[in-house]
């Protein structure tokens, strides 16, 4: 309910748990996974600072050693005021200072951080781990891409509030986002990469890192984590080098240009569609259907 331990309410309910119940859902979810493929990972997810006391955190994120953890962190300004109301300082340093966030954490929007903050996040080595379209719509903030870069952070997207799910899009989002605070274009290139080629590389090293995977390149020894596009499109014909990394990132049309899809050698996307979606569209909407039909 808030870092003053106030009790759950309405839609809260649902997901109140204690660390005992989470330890039992840990250990079944462990049972669980080893029916799927020698790939899967199983991590901890914290919520954030605010729902989670910082013993349950400390002994949540010691479940499973070297695990992933990933935890919501300095999302809006309201989080920020009530942790250092109670806490006694800002999300970011007081997770460093009474925590060891390392290269297996994944923390969640930073997107209110001071310079300072996102420099010592950096040096950690976790992941900022960003949803720049969900922190669009909820008018979360600008995470200081350009500041945590300079000082060695790694930063990763992925979706939060599933308004609108899209690679391409979070990676353009997030490049925008960072021109529009500075008033600078290709605010996230260097001297020898285009601002596609730095968002696609650090998208992939830093996604795998979060989800331990151990991947993020084509090397003996790594998962077969591969994607296919397509060149013969009007989108990206006559393109070369990092240029068409541009195209698919701010082209506006990149999904379409994706025709297959390995995940750890598994062939899951073929000529451009997963090969279960029929079947998980029709099972979303009998769902959707149903629920319609409860409320």
């Amino acid at each position: 309910g808030g870092c003053d331990g106030r009790a759950l309410e309405g839609g809260q309910l649902r997901f109140g748990c204690d660390l005992d119940r989470f330890s039992v859902l840990h250990q079944s979810s462990a049972v669980a996974l080893k029916a799927l493929p020698e790939d899967t990972r199983l991590g901890v997810a914290p919520h954030s600072l605010r729902a989670v006391p910082s013993n349950a955190l400390r002994q949540a994120a010691e479940l499973v050693p070297g695990a992933p953890v990933h935890l919501h962190l300095a999302e809006q300004q309201a989080e920020v005021e009530e942790v250092e109301a109670h806490l006694g300082a800002r999300p970011v340093s007081w997770l460093i200072n009474h925590h060891t966030p390392d290269e297996r954490w994944c923390l969640i929007h930073c997107t209110q951080m001071t310079a300072g903050e996102t420099r010592r996040l950096a040096s950690t080595g976790a992941i900022a781990g960003l949803c720049p379209i969900t922190e669009a719509n909820l008018g979360d903030g600008i995470f200081d891409g350009v500041t945590f870069s300079n000082a060695g952070g790694r930063f990763g997207v992925g979706s939060d509030s599933n308004v609108h799910i899209s690679l391409w899009s979070e990676l353009a989002m997030l490049d925008y986002s960072q021109r529009l605070r500075d008033r600078r274009r290709a605010a996230l290139a260097t001297p020898h990469h285009s601002t596609g080629r730095v968002l696609f590389d650090a998208a992939g090293r830093s996604g795998a890192q979060a989800a331990g995977r151990h991947a993020g390149a084509i090397a003996p020894g790594h998962w077969a984590d591969l994607m296919a596009i397509r060149t013969d499109t009007p989108g990206l014909c006559a393109r070369h080098g990092d240029a068409w990394l541009d195209s698919l990132v701010f082209g506006g049309h990149g999904e379409q240009h994706v025709v297959d899809v390995w995940s750890a050698g598994r062939h899951v996307v073929q000529q451009g569609q997963h090969i279960a979606r029929d079947r998980i569209a029709l099972a979303f909407m009998d769902i959707m259907k149903d629920l319609e039909d409860v409320m």
